[in-house]
């Protein structure tokens, strides 16, 4: 059955964001899904509300107000920890009270295609990578900040993100670029970034809808020559380094070979190069087929069809007008009515079908129940981590900061088993049960006073809370089977007369275990 327009106001703002709450529905509704659409892509006409890395903690022999990148080695490593809890929450308090929610999603998005680690690298590398997809980095410069709209990052010039990318610190360190120069006609002294670049970041191994190879070892190792030279600025002293350096001495400027394509010079070409090439008897890019499949599955359902793929494909390659390949653009046919593409997206197959990530299930959770005292609180990191109450987002299987490997995190199904399982019912009885002041969890009797159902201190009937709870967090009807069983569960005899505490609490629990709570 088609959906309705509220469904799909909805189905918009959880999957381009992390949540839909009741108000927000409605304001989208009200607005029309194009005007809904173009304030989500066009987000820069928000501003943004997110807060700076605070100082170091003056300790160890660190002056008071010193920022974390000033640090030497040696205090850099004292403050470790805080540096650490820092940054979780800061990346998590931008994705919980982001006014650009699919700024946030797409900086989630770039972490898992272009993955590096904090358990390799200098994590104050990590905060610049942050920042640097988020738009707010330039590593040409090292300068941070709010940048002019030309750059790449997040849904710019994916041909530019993708120079960008091999300019980046923390991969430069992350895959060893850093260390790859000259060598001889056949291979840099070092092709770890090459490969990935063309395996995971640009191209993929296999054409995702004809299964035939992209590229081929002469390719990856022709590619490596290309980006020899490309290093970082080494500092003469202890600071951080913070600064892509082209060394022209250690560069091999060619000819080299890559895709069918042969080209000299600083190695820029690789690029243009990477974006255009077509395998034969092919239509599409190959490139534009492999984000068309990589944004669609993160943004839709995982197995889109060729129809979709093509279509976001030829998005990329600019058939459908406007420039070439540009993500916003690819965006906004995902999330705009009228083409395939968004046929795919707003159909049943994709509506409430997406397992949330422990990310988007954490953020749903504060963006819904709202405890602004938790969020705003030191305690956050501990929580939704799972440091203090081993039963976070580590323990659900995602780290921010730290995916597993160069491929990043898995999606879908991965997601989901019995020990990821058990940690996110064990985070819903956390979150659910903080009612102490000082851990500000979430605030039920507010909750229940705004909405009318605790007047005098007493309780609305259990049918009304019942369904303001499941209208809240699933934003769609439960069966009448599960609705009766909740209501049941509200009148049952308790062992406390503290309904509030004991019931509507243990309410929120139940509802944030169930299976339509995990999905998106």
């Amino acid at each position: 059955m088609p959906l309705d327009t509220k469904d799909k106001v909805a189905h918009l703002l959880r999957r381009a964001g992390f949540a839909a709450r009741p108000e927000e529905i409605e304001q989208g509704v009200a607005k029309g899904l194009p005007a809904l659409v173009d304030d989500l892509v066009n987000f820069e006409k928000f501003p943004d509300n997110l807060g700076p890395l605070p100082n170091a903690p003056a300790q160890n022999g660190i002056p008071p107000n010193t920022s974390y990148l000033d640090l030497t080695t040696q205090q850099y490593f004292s403050v470790y920890g805080s540096l650490l809890n820092d940054m979780q929450r800061l990346w998590l308090n931008a994705m919980i009270t982001t006014t650009r929610p699919l700024q946030e999603k797409m900086v989630l998005f770039w972490h898992g295609l272009f993955a590096t680690s904090g358990a390799d690298l200098d994590l104050r590398h990590m905060y610049l990578q942050n920042e640097h997809f988020r738009g707010n980095f330039d590593p040409n410069t090292g300068r941070l900040g709010r940048l002019a709209a030309t750059h790449p990052f997040p849904v710019g010039n994916f041909r530019n993100i993708l120079e960008n990318l091999s300019k980046d610190i923390a991969m430069l360190f992350y895959l060893d670029n850093f260390l790859n120069v000259k060598l001889n006609a056949d291979v840099g002294s070092n092709e770890n970034y090459a490969r990935e670049l063309l395996e995971l970041f640009s191209l993929g191994v296999n054409d995702p809808i004809t299964g035939e190879p992209n590229y081929t070892e002469v390719d990856v190792r022709q590619a490596s020559r290309a980006l020899t030279g490309w290093t970082v600025l080494f500092e003469r002293d202890d600071r951080l380094i913070r600064q892509f350096f082209f060394n022209s001495s250690a560069h091999d400027f060619g000819p080299y070979r890559v895709l069918n394509r042969s080209f000299s010079g600083d190695g820029r070409q690789l690029f243009d190069i990477i974006v255009n090439h077509r395998n034969p008897g092919q239509q599409q890019s190959a490139c534009g087929r492999f984000l068309g499949y990589r944004l669609f599955k993160f943004f839709g359902y995982d197995d889109p069809e060729p129809e979709v793929i093509n279509d976001l494909a030829d998005t990329f390659d600019g058939v459908h007008g406007g420039d070439r390949y540009n993500i916003r653009a690819m965006l906004r046919r995902i999330f705009t009515p009228g083409n395939p593409t968004s046929e795919a997206f707003y159909s049943d197959k994709a509506f409430k079908a997406h397992i949330k990530s422990p990310t988007e299930y954490i953020v749903s959770t504060f963006r819904l129940l709202r405890p602004t005292g938790l969020a705003n609180s030191q305690l956050v990191t501990q929580v939704v981590l799972g440091l203090r109450t081993f039963s976070g987002m580590i323990q659900m299987g995602q780290y921010l900061f730290f995916p597993p490997n160069v491929a990043g995190w898995k999606e879908g199904l991965d997601w989901i088993n019995t020990s990821f399982n058990l940690a996110r019912c064990n985070f819903a009885n956390t979150m659910a049960t903080l009612v102490q002041p000082a851990q500000g969890g979430i605030d039920v009797h507010s909750l229940l006073q705004a909405n009318g159902l605790l007047t005098n201190g007493q309780l609305a009937p259990a049918e009304r809370v019942v369904d303001f709870f499941t209208t809240l967090l699933l934003q769609a009807p439960v069966s009448a089977q599960t609705r009766q069983t909740l209501i049941n569960y509200m009148n049952a005899p308790g062992g406390s007369t503290d309904m509030i505490n004991m019931k509507v609490r243990g309410l929120l629990h139940l509802i944030m275990t169930m299976p339509e709570f995990q999905l998106s």
